[in-house]
């Protein structure tokens, strides 16, 4: 098993960790309320080993288009999505990015992360004809390049407004940033769009992450939770999610997904005519 950078950290603070997942970061707080930090104060996760796709190519609009049954996000924007397999089951719903006119981020905490890596890259390769509708599209798998941190609750923002330096601002809802964290981490910074209070995703450099990790933990209002309270926390306030821990074929009614704001009028995306019959 695989193990965070910062699992001696977490270790220190009674983390407790399942193997069997692909999360390497805590599962849990043995000693803490887990719940209490995303309705007072601000939740800390260290999400290591969540599915971190990158990509990059001019076919970046149409295989976002194509694979991604939301809004077609502009660039700084970023969003929970739908992704369907072709007969219109769910594939998992991602957060995506939009960080350029020809990059793009494709996230999953979930435990369908393995069925959803696998389905992009089918899709990434497919032929139909003799034709590569993708090529020239770069897709690699940054999962251990970079250190996911998840930051929710009441006081998320004003802890986080701490470390961004003048000139700069954290991303407001649905937004993506690049910012210099404290002056010289520079890391991705995004708002998921999300109802309640403000949440965001950092992923930072691994040479920062102790850094930073110890130093947020340093403010009284945050308390670091395991990720098995932060997917839950996630279902809480956007239903879909709360489905994903389900590992055979997925099926939920367009107006599920409509509701959660998971997918856009025009029927576009690929499994779109399985969804909706």
């Amino acid at each position: 098993m695989s193990q965070s950078v910062l699992y001696t950290e977490e270790l220190a603070l009674g983390a407790s960790f399942n193997e069997g997942d692909a999360l390497t970061g805590p599962a849990s707080y043995l000693a803490t309320d887990e719940s209490k930090p995303f309705k007072e104060g601000a939740a800390l996760t260290d999400l290591s080993g969540m599915l971190l796709l990158v990509g990059g190519g001019s076919p970046t609009p149409s295989f976002m288009g194509a694979t991604l049954g939301g809004r077609k996000l502009q660039v700084g924007e970023c969003s929970f999505e739908v992704s369907l397999l072709g007969d219109g089951a769910i594939a998992s719903i991602p957060l995506a990015a939009r960080t350029g006119e020809g990059e793009f981020l494709i996230m999953d905490a979930s435990p369908r992360a393995s069925v959803l890596g696998g389905w992009l890259d089918f899709i990434a390769k497919v032929e139909q004809g003799g034709i590569r509708p993708y090529v020239g599209l770069a897709l690699k798998e940054m999962t251990d390049r970079l250190v996911p941190l998840a930051l929710a609750g009441p006081a998320a923002q004003a802890v986080l407004s701490d470390y961004v330096p003048k000139g700069q601002s954290l991303p407001k809802s649905g937004q993506v940033e690049n910012l210099d964290l404290d002056g010289h981490i520079t890391s991705i910074v995004m708002r998921p769009d999300l109802p309640g209070d403000p949440n965001y995703l950092l992923l930072v450099p691994p040479a920062y992450a102790r850094v930073l990790w110890r130093s947020l933990l340093s403010f009284n209002t945050v308390t670091p939770v395991g990720y098995q309270a932060h997917l839950s926390w996630r279902g809480s306030v956007l239903p879909s999610l709360s489905r994903l821990d389900e590992l055979d074929r997925l099926s939920m009614f367009p107006a599920e997904l409509s509701h959660d704001g998971l997918i856009r009028l025009e029927h576009d995306f690929i499994g779109a005519r399985g969804l909706f019959g």
